[in-house]
């Protein structure tokens, strides 16, 4: 009795095992140097060609500055005859700046250096226009705040303007703002991802009546909110192959003081073998409607080489948490 007990935890270890590993590998691979690509559709994309759209790649960056060892999280706004593209920009360790890039055309970009540096870590550059006034919602969690940037002379200039949430240390705030609704998310180190809601973009941003929007290896937001007649699009990072491996594109919508969330494009950007900038993953989508058509801008890495790390503790944790948020989420259908 006591040898079929060893065997039948024996085998349901194993079991257990490879189906963790089937779905977040234990041997995950080393993610190299990070670039940016861009391209343009006259339809909201089903799918990326990759192949048929052109990239700023970490060597180009590199001829203007030798010390350039990174450049991801992308965004862009349009403004009158010129694209501004401000991204991620890490010189020196441990910490990245935010730069910029501009282009006549969305097609052939010139960098500008830097237009934002502060003492701490800077990324994830969502740059917008509101009432007139261009700002800037940074990634600015080592500052212990979620930090608003507001461009004296745009594209320069850039100085704090507001704390829209104190003493919190998120990832990635990415906000949209309207005539009747104003939210905004952003994620833990715990990955879980919170909502919060204000009635204005300088009003007083409280967490929503349904905070947790999300836990697990999908709840790190990978770009803006777009707004289409079906209500609101937000790309999140999957992470379930290591960091920054792919993006998965999320529906909201909201319904008075309540809102739903389902998982709409699974994998919209992920690695992709044919091109090797992005061999070893993607985490970056902004995608925004310029005159009549789709342009958008998104980041990848490359493998640094066919070696993998091995890594028990992250898959083990991911399943779990995944798992933990798959029951939230049909509770959360049950009762609404």
């Amino acid at each position: 009795m006591k040898k079929k007990v060893i065997l039948f935890s024996i085998v349901s270890i194993g079991l257990l095992a490879i189906v963790i590993n089937y779905r977040t590998p234990f041997l995950q691979p080393q993610s190299g140097p990070w670039s940016i690509g861009f391209g343009l559709s006259e339809k909201f994309p089903d799918k990326m060609l990759f192949e048929k759209n052109i990239l700023y790649p970490l060597e180009k960056l590199k001829q203007h500055n030798d010390s350039t060892a990174f450049l991801a999280d992308p965004f862009f706004i349009k403004e009158k005859d010129t694209f501004y593209l401000f991204f991620e920009h890490k010189k020196y360790a441990p910490n990245a700046d935010i730069a910029l890039l501009t282009s006549v055309d969305g097609v052939n970009y010139q960098y500008k250096g830097t237009v934002l540096k502060e003492k701490f870590h800077l990324s994830y550059p969502q740059v917008f226009k509101y009432k007139n006034d261009y700002y800037m919602l940074p990634e600015a969690k080592r500052s212990g705040h979620v930090l608003l940037y507001k461009a004296a002379n745009f594209p320069y200039g850039w100085k704090v303007c507001d704390t829209l949430i104190k003493n919190r240390e998120l990832k990635d705030p990415t906000i949209y703002l309207s005539d009747t609704l104003n939210v905004m998310v952003a994620s833990d180190d715990h990955l879980n991802m919170y909502m919060f809601e204000a009635d204005s973009l300088h009003g007083k941003w409280r967490a929503h009546k349904k905070a947790k929007v999300m836990m697990g290896t999908e709840a790190r937001a990978g770009g803006r909110f777009f707004a289409d007649e079906k209500g609101l699009l937000l790309p999140v990072q999957n992470s379930t192959q290591g960091y920054g491996y792919g993006l998965s594109i999320y529906r909201f919508n909201f319904k008075g003081d309540n809102y739903t969330v389902k998982r709409e494009l699974p994998f919209f950007l992920k690695r992709n073998e044919k091109i090797k900038e992005f061999n070893a993953g993607m985490h970056q989508l902004d995608i925004q409607k310029v005159d009549g058509k789709y342009y958008f801008v998104y980041d990848g890495n490359r493998l640094e080489s066919d070696v993998k790390d091995l890594n028990f503790r992250g898959p083990i944790k991911w399943n779990y948490v995944d798992l933990k948020n798959w029951f939230y989420q049909q509770q959360c259908e049950y009762f609404n």
